[in-house]
C-alpha cells in the first residue's frame, strides 16, 4: 500500500510540522484548489490551495485530496499541498492569496471525515 508523507520545514505559512505518514487508501486527485463546505473550525465554505515556497514567502500551488487511513477515525480525506502546507480562505473571497491576508490562514494539511463533500476546481 502506498504512503503519503507530510514533512513541513519552518515557513511563514504554518511553521515547522514534524513528519506525518498516512496509508493511502484511494486514488489521489490533484487540482489548482479544492472547496469544502464544512471545514471544522471555519464559518461557511472554504477554498484550499497548496502553498509552495518561492522568493517572496510563498505562492499557491496544486493541492491533493486522497482517502487515507486514520487511527482515530478509521479513514479520512487528507488535503495536502506544497512544501509549505496549504492555505485556506472563505469561498468567494476575491483578494489574492497572501500571507498578509487577515481572511486566510495556513495549515500543514487538512483532515476531513471520509464522507466530507468537496469540489475540485479546474
Amino acid at each position: 500500500m502506498a504512503q503519503v508523507w507530510i514533512d513541513i520545514e519552518d515557513n511563514g505559512n504554518c511553521g515547522y510540522f514534524p513528519t506525518q505518514t498516512f496509508e493511502q487508501r484511494g486514488v489521489a486527485e490533484t487540482s489548482s484548489s479544492v472547496s469544502v463546505d464544512d471545514l471544522p473550525g471555519s464559518d461557511g465554505p472554504q477554498e484550499i490551495v497548496g502553498w509552495c515556497s518561492d522568493d517572496e514567502g510563498g505562492a499557491p500551488c496544486e493541492v491533493t485530496v486522497v482517502l487515507v487511513g486514520d487511527s482515530g477515525a478509521g479513514e479520512s480525506r487528507l488535503i495536502s499541498g506544497g512544501d509549505n502546507g496549504v492555505r485556506i480562505r472563505p469561498v468567494g473571497n476575491g483578494e489574492p492569496w497572501s500571507l498578509n491576508s487577515q481572511q486566510q490562514r495556513g495549515e500543514p494539511y487538512v483532515l476531513l471525515a471520509s464522507e466530507a463533500i468537496y469540489r475540485l476546481q479546474t
